[in-house]
């Protein structure tokens, strides 16, 4: 009996997702690709946000043992094109490759009593920022509070960035340079640093 299994795989940088998805094509069958934007189902969408870098595929084998093997030298071709990525099994939501160098900058409103004209389009400009430690990505939140009304007494979601490096010293590098740029926006905002989620 034939064993199917269904995987997605998230990458870092787009520039290189051509390059990762023609060795997804020569191991996998049902190739689709996605937006995390489309994946995570985040309104509102900006066109120049909307990036397609997430690839699902189905690898398909005579038995679990042969899978595997596909699997692995998927990886290994990929882990060739120098580039972050992670690999997740859609059924069980195992993480089969994970993202080494990544952290989460959560930007609380905790302190804030009402958010001013002009923050949303500095947050978004932070949004896919690249220097030479890393770079940014981000997903605006289902909900925004119209800025210059009050918030006081309202619950309002945290802006999350996430930051992508090639080390942990380039990856400190880039929360203290991210964070910065975060408080000139706003010094009564609060950060909170977080763990990297792939998929909810």
């Amino acid at each position: 009996m034939s064993v199917k299994k269904k995987f997605s795989l998230a990458i870092v940088d787009v520039e290189k997702i051509e390059e990762v998805n023609k060795v997804i094509i020569k191991h996998a069958f049902n190739v689709q690709q996605y937006s995390t934007y489309l994946y995570f189902n985040l309104n509102p969408i900006r066109p120049d946000d909307v990036y397609m870098d997430i690839t699902l595929f189905q690898l398909n084998s005579e038995d679990e043992s042969s899978l595997n093997k596909k699997l692995n030298d998927l990886i290994e071709e990929i882990d060739q094109l120098n580039t972050e990525y992670a690999i997740r099994d859609e059924d069980t939501h195992e993480m089969i490759v994970e993202i080494e160098h990544v952290l989460a900058l959560n930007i609380k409103f905790d302190n804030v009593k009402r958010i001013t004209k002009g923050t949303y389009e500095k947050i978004d400009a932070i949004n896919f920022f690249k220097t030479e430690f890393g770079i940014c990505k981000s997903y605006n939140p289902n909900f925004r509070p119209i800025e210059n009304d009050s918030i006081e007494n309202k619950e309002v979601r945290p802006e999350t960035i996430y930051l992508f490096s090639d080390s942990a010293e380039n990856l400190s590098k880039l929360k203290d340079l991210i964070s910065e740029k975060i408080m000139e926006i706003d010094p009564d905002f609060e950060i909170e640093s977080g763990p990297f989620i792939f998929i909810d």
